[in-house]
């Protein structure tokens, strides 16, 4: 009466009825998420490179709007900058060092460099100007200019 009788006696005895994976399937499972992964990884990758770009282009715009604020300070006394260069170190016109000063905070490598371009609006030696500053870094590889009127 203890007799113990199988569920289904085809499945106790037949070999084919065991699951599990076998090492091809592994191998393929194991092959597509490292494919997927890669893919993830690239994508991470690409915000990291276009974030530091973005944070340059920041440090730039700041900078040039502080030469910008320097130059509109000045007034008309503007046309002496034509020509000043700043880098981090310092600048080439006492007015503007506080350029320099921005520049530092901002991290901007000793090759960063500021160049201001002023010129007279009305063909003569006074104001008011126009006023371009050009950031620089990355040894020139990486630029920002801005353009305004100073002077008026």
């Amino acid at each position: 009466m203890n007799e113990k009788i199988p569920m289904n006696r085809a499945a106790a005895h037949n070999p084919v009825s065991e699951r599990g994976f076998s090492l091809i399937e592994a191998m393929v499972a194991l092959a597509i998420f490292a494919i997927g992964s890669l893919g993830i990884l690239s994508l991470f990758l690409g915000s990291f490179s276009s974030s530091a770009q973005n944070q340059n282009l920041t440090s730039g715009f700041e900078i040039a709007q502080s030469a910008i604020g320097v130059l509109r300070a000045d007034g008309s006394n503007a046309l002496a900058m034509n020509g000043a260069v700043v880098t981090p170190s310092g600048a080439s016109n006492a007015a503007l060092a506080p350029v320099a000063s921005v520049m530092s905070a901002y991290g901007m490598p000793p090759q960063a460099q500021v160049s201001l371009a002023v010129s007279s609006l009305l063909g003569t030696q006074q104001c008011p100007c126009s006023a371009t500053v050009s950031v620089t870094w990355g040894q020139g590889a990486q630029t920002y200019q801005s353009q305004t009127i100073v002077g008026y």
